[in-house]
């Protein structure tokens, strides 16, 4: 009986077991591994905050591609109300990843088998035939094939706050369960970082009451645009095939431009191109060379972040809100230096445009950059130990991981391991768009197919 073992049951981990359970006719044993013991949860998902919601329409989150309306109809057994165009609360989306796996584990064919195990993988290691798993638990557990889908790691420490990482008013993992829930009211709090986890920090501190002064400081204080209205379902713009092909990213921007005017004359918004170039974004990503790609993270990717990942539009208002009663500044700038004082954490912050730097103390600072993906840096013993080994590599740009079309992981010399897969955020090194649910069941699905044949 072929074993797969997959690594991580937050929402990848999840989709992938679930379509090997669903589509499995044979013999099989399925076994999921994770730390935190929770199924079907992670870090987006396990939340009970009413305040974070989903960023995407409740019609766009099913699990199952040839199945849109799934998630709508879950939803609606607990609000019958919901509509298609409406952005629902992220626990739902836990609750319903649970039910649907404990529907797939229930209706698997005859000779399927699945396990959990709440352990962490310590080290991987290939035994020719097989590859073995060693648990923290000091058990080996061996698979045929094994699939890594653990998500997003914990925000790096910038370098001029390394001196604070032992400090308890310094929180760098604001998703830690309680981490907000020992500041004072009254605290005056710097939210380091202005994307979507700023914005999560800045509602649940606002709904256990915080009274003090937040500020969000980012290099170019660029905010999430808000989605907007979803009632309507607009028909996208079609992408003219002068735009596919193979360009240089200074004109692929000026042609983006000028399909955006182009759009807006025919009656569309915006947010209608960047939705037709989401089933295309992986190719033109792929095309870009090394130098292409890194250009565009350093000059371009704030821009395209935050028109790409835009916040649902109640949690926008709230915002606007919050900046209009001016409990929340934001300023674009940057942390230079800082030092642990009696009276709080002191910054030493340069504006933008600015010749000179400012001192300014907070009670709290709160690490708002988003996930760290250099994974020389994270710890995770189980993947520093195959990048150490070479049995997996890093993407130049530091986004992720290597794989080839099928999924599977690359070792240093740029082979494919023909039993170790990917499945996560770290997709983003070969496919770019890799962080949101309408590509992730995509890929879950294709690698199920892959994995079953």
């Amino acid at each position: 009986m072929e074993h797969i073992a997959i690594i991580g049951s937050g929402f990848c981990g999840t989709a992938l077991a679930i379509q090997l359970l669903r589509n499995a006719r044979g013999p099989l044993r399925l076994s999921l591994i994770n730390r935190s013991g929770r199924l079907a949860r992670g870090l987006a998902y396990g939340t009970r905050s009413a305040s974070h919601i989903l960023n995407v329409p409740a019609e766009r989150m099913s699990l199952f591609p040839d199945r849109p309306s799934d998630f709508l109809e879950f939803a609606r057994k607990q609000m019958p109300e919901a509509k298609p165009s409406d952005f629902l609360p992220r626990r739902f989306y836990g609750d319903y990843l649970q039910d649907r796996l404990g529907h797939a584990i229930a209706e698997a064919a005859p000779g399927v088998r699945f396990s959990s195990h709440c352990q962490q993988v310590l080290e991987l290691s290939d035994q020719g035939d097989h590859l073995r798993l060693l648990l923290d638990d000091g058990q080996p557990l061996d698979s045929a094939k094994v699939v890594i889908a653990t998500g997003n790691f914990a925000p790096a420490t910038p370098g001029p706050l390394k001196v604070l990482e032992d400090d308890p008013r310094y929180l760098r993992d604001p998703w830690t369960p309680g981490a907000l829930e020992s500041i004072p009211a009254d605290a005056e709090i710097l939210l380091l970082g202005a994307g979507l986890t700023m914005y999560d920090m800045a509602l649940a501190l606002q709904d256990q009451g915080h009274r003090g002064p937040l500020q969000a400081l980012s290099r170019r204080a660029l905010l999430p645009q808000a989605h907007r209205d979803n009632a309507s379902h607009p028909q996208l713009p079609e992408l003219p095939e002068a735009f596919l092909r193979e360009m240089g990213l200074n004109q692929r921007l000026r042609s983006l431009r000028v399909l955006i005017r182009q759009a807006a004359a025919d009656g569309h918004d915006w947010r209608d191109v960047i939705a037709a170039l989401r089933p295309v974004t992986s190719q033109l990503w792929q095309v870009l060379d090394d130098r292409e790609r890194s250009r565009f993270l350093r000059h371009l990717q704030p821009y395209w972040d935050v028109h790409r990942h835009r916040a649902a539009p109640p949690v926008a208002q709230r915002i606007n809100d919050l900046r209009d009663s001016g409990q929340l500044s934001v300023r674009a700038g940057r942390v230079l230096a800082a030092s642990a004082a009696q009276g709080g954490i002191e910054l030493e912050i340069r504006q933008r445009g600015a010749d000179q730097s400012q001192r300014q103390r907070f009670d709290y600072l709160i690490n708002c950059t988003g996930p760290c993906t250099n994974l020389r840096t994270v710890n995770e013993p189980m993947l520093n130990g195959l990048l150490e080994h070479g049995v997996i590599r890093q993407d130049k740009q530091g986004l992720g991981l290597d794989t080839d079309s099928g999924f599977r992981l690359l070792d240093a010399e740029g082979t494919a391991n023909p039993n170790l897969y990917l499945l996560s955020p770290m997709l983003r090194a070969s496919h770019w768009e890799a962080t949101a649910v309408p590509e992730l069941r995509n890929y879950a699905a294709r690698l199920a197919e892959l994995l079953l044949a």
